[in-house]
Parts: C-alpha cells; structure tokens; sequence
C-alpha cells in the first residue's frame, strides 16, 4: 500500500516539484473535508471516463465558440439588411452595443450560473448553455426589431456563461491527481477556444455570403451539435453539497492562491484585449488611403483581407505553440510556466516595433520575431487554466464556481485592455499600443512571483496521506 502511495503521488504532482517547507508556505483556503470527500466520490465516473469526457467537452467547446462568435459577426453582417433606416454610424453603434452587451451577459451571469452548476447538477448546464445559444440565434433569425436582437444577445451570453465554467469544471474533475491530463486536456481546451473563434469567424462570412440570414441556422446547427455531445458522452454528476457562498467569496478575494493571481490574469487579458480590439483597425488602410503616418509604417497600410490572413496566422501558432509547450507543465510547475512564457509578449511587441519603423526588405526581419514572441507566450494559457483547475482540488464541490472567474477576467482584462489599449493607440498610434502591451506584461511578470508561493503551498496541501489514499482505490 505504501508503495502505491507513493507512486500515486509522483503522479498527482509535477515531475520535479518544489519542496516547500511549512515556514515558507502561505495557507490555503480549503472546504469542509466532507464535502470534498462526497465529491469526489460524485466525480469518481468523470476520471472513469475521462478520455470520452474531455473529448466531448473539447467538441463542445469549439462548437459553441463557433456559435457565439459566429452568430455575432452574422449579426453585424446582417444589420443593414434588416434595419436599413439606421444611418452609418447609428448601425455602427448598434453593432458595438450588441457585441458588448454578449460579453456583459456572459461575464454577469457566470458566477451565479456556475455556482447553480454545482449545486443542481453540471450535466443540466453543459446542455442547457448551448440550448439557450440556440434559442437566441433562432430569435435573431426571425425578429428583426432592435429590442429582441439585444434579448437574443443576453440569452447568448447566458448560455456562453452557464457552458464554459462548468466546461472548465469538469474537465478539472476528470484530471483530478494527474498533472500530465491536466496540462493536456488545460492545452487543449484553449487550443478548441481558439479554434472555435477563428472557426465562428470563417464560417460566418462564408454562410452570410450563401444564405444571408439563413446563415443564423447554421450557427443553430453549431449549438444543437454541443448539445447533443455533452448530452450522450459527458456523465452525469449529481448535485453536490457546495459550500457557503461566503466561503467561496473569502477563498477567492481573501489571501490565497485565486486571489494572488488574479492580477496577473487581469494584465495578460489586458494585453490581449489591446491588441485583439485595436490592432485590426489600425492596420487596415482606409479605401481612399488617408490616415497612414510617415515614421510609422504599419498605420492603414495594409490591406484588409492581408490583415484577416494575419489573425488567421496568429490563431495558428498559438494552437502550434500550445501544442509544444504543453508537455513541458508538469515538469515546469504551472506558475513558472506563465512567467517563462510572459517575456514572450516583450518579444512579439518589440517584433511588431522593429516592423513599424523598417522599411522595404528590412520589414522581413521582424517577421520571425513577432513570431517567435507569439509561439513564446502561448504557453501562458493552458499553465494559467491549469492552475486555477489546481486551485479547485480544494475547493471540489465548487469547481465551476471557482472556474467563472475565468470568463469573468476574460471579459473584464478585455474590456480593460481595449479601454486602455485604444487611449494609447490614441495617443501614440501603433508605437502606443505595442508599449502598452509591454508594459501590461511587465505587470503581469511581476503579479506571479507571490502565485509561485502559492502554487508550492497547493502542492504541500494536495499531497496529504488522505487524499493519496481515497485517489489511490480509483486507480
């Protein structure tokens, strides 16, 4: 027995980690002992089956980004055909509105619907997400006042809000005491993120162009599909005894290790965000050529469906860079992970630099590197879900509550970044942005030196004798 124990815990933790004493290792908040224990006695048929379970939930995922993010360009596709009285720029604000009031809803309703996740069943939200995606998608297909377009907006961030947390959740729960699953199936679920958005926008230009509004129900088929997966291949898991809501809210802004990375979540969201909101248009040339700036040669100078080609390519190295940073996790530890990954955006910014004030064939120098810094920061996302999936062990019953946060600092740093990252590019055009983003991820280098601690203090608390013993019967 002693000597599976001890195999058990090589494998729960990473290949070489940290030996933290109690001295130098902060606390950490943790459940009642009897509510962990019932549920990872309800979870036991997730890590059963966790190779169908984490496929069906990858599947799912994609499909419903694809939705979502699909639904919201038809959407801005559609608008002009549906209310032709609104001016140019009055659509352009109804486009922006119903684009921001998806993301609000999502980030609103997360929490609230992931706790009830946890408390009523996570089965019923990783179907009913993606059916409340449908029912929206179908409502901005037949009703074209203004009004039920922004309802359909809210329903659709709902169902986004009630299916990526406990997504996120149960694919904890499968991974549960296995870091290399848990580095693989964290890997893959933002790899299936990114998929699923480049894959939403591509389709969507493609249906709009064949079926116009038509193309909503195609956006409805991607729904229904997520569905139907996490309905017949996810197992059920029944309510669980889920802990005081003022127990969750103290071991997330209390001291802790949720707490302690926030930050740094916040200033990489940040930085994304920036780029993602403000570096489109500010590449894009303007049909009649004006707006480009002597000393700064990407401003409008490029061509539109170059620009869609360059974000097409940036999805793709951050899936190949995920793919190669992945295995090394466990080995790494998780917060030393983010922070050797962070340096990666100084170097894509300072890419994008070299490319903004060179000239003809000198441009071709900076290629490489903005794409080394994209394949270098990439490993940041699956180390970052990985360790919040950590986070959960002690928390088991609130898994998905724990998990909202992170659409809630999605949603939140995004919106921070493309504020900020649009008042920089304001005042400095490109050269602004990219410094922004720098110093955005100098904050983020920083706000994980306490998250290291932290994840050494979760290693000490997960490798007690009575889990090792409860986990090491289901193996």
């Amino acid at each position: 027995m002693s000597s599976r124990l001890v195999s058990d815990a090589r494998r729960a933790l990473p290949v070489d980690p940290p030996h933290p004493s109690d001295e130098d290792s902060p606390a950490v908040p943790q459940a009642d002992p009897a509510e962990i224990a019932d549920a990872k006695d309800a979870e036991r048929g997730l890590r059963d089956s966790r190779p169908a379970t984490i496929g069906a939930l990858l599947a799912g995922t994609t499909l419903l980004r694809v939705g979502s993010y699909g639904s919201g360009l038809v959407l801005a596709l559609v608008v002009p055909t549906i209310l032709p009285s609104l001016s140019d720029s009055e659509r352009a604000v109804l486009v922006g509105a119903l684009g921001a009031t998806h993301a609000i809803s999502e980030m609103a309703f997360a929490p609230l619907l992931a706790r009830w996740a946890d408390r009523v069943g996570r089965s019923r939200f990783l179907v009913g997400g993606p059916v409340l995606g449908l029912i929206a998608v179908l409502i901005a297909a037949t009703v074209g006042h203004p009004a039920a377009l922004f309802v359909a907006r809210v329903l659709e961030g709902m169902g986004s809000a009630a299916f990526v947390p406990t997504a996120l959740g149960t694919i904890a729960a499968a991974t549960s005491r296995n870091a290399h699953a848990r580095a693989n199936a964290s890997g893959a679920f933002e790899a299936a993120t990114l998929v699923g958005i480049a894959g939403g926008v591509g389709l969507a230009g493609f249906t709009h162009a064949a079926f116009g509004r038509g193309a909503f129900l195609v956006m409805a088929a991607c729904y229904l599909g997520a569905a139907m997966v996490c309905a017949v291949f996810v197992p059920r898991v029944r309510p669980l005894a889920v802990s005081p809501l003022r127990t969750i809210l103290r071991a997330v802004a209390g001291p802790g290790p949720i707490r302690s990375f926030l930050p740094a979540w916040m200033g990489t969201f940040a930085f994304l965000g920036a780029f993602i909101s403000n570096l489109p248009a500010l590449l894009a040339r303007f049909p009649d050529g004006h707006g480009t700036i002597v000393d700064q040669r990407l401003v409008h100078s490029l061509d539109e469906r170059l620009v869609s080609t360059i974000l097409v390519a940036w999805v793709i190295l951050l899936v190949v860079g995920i793919a190669l940073w992945t295995p090394f996790l466990p080995r790494f530890g998780l917060a030393v992970t983010m922070r050797r990954a962070v340096p990666g955006a100084w170097v894509l910014a300072g890419g994008l630099l070299l490319a903004n004030h060179l000239t003809g064939p000198l441009v071709a120098l900076a290629i490489p590197v903005a794409i080394t810094g994209i394949v270098w920061l990439s490993g940041f996302g699956p180390a970052a879900v990985a360790y919040l999936a950590e986070c959960s062990e002690t928390f088991m019953a609130d898994r998905s509550a724990l998990m909202a946060f992170y659409t809630v600092t999605l949603a939140a740093g995004g919106a921070l970044g493309a504020i900020l990252g649009g008042l920089c590019t304001a005042l400095g055009h490109a050269d602004g942005l990219f410094i922004f983003g720098i110093g955005a991820t100098v904050f983020t280098w920083f706000s994980l030196r306490p998250v290291v601690r932290y994840e050494k203090a979760l290693i000490r608390n997960l490798a007690g004798p009575v889990p090792l013993l409860e986990e090491g019967g289901s193996r």
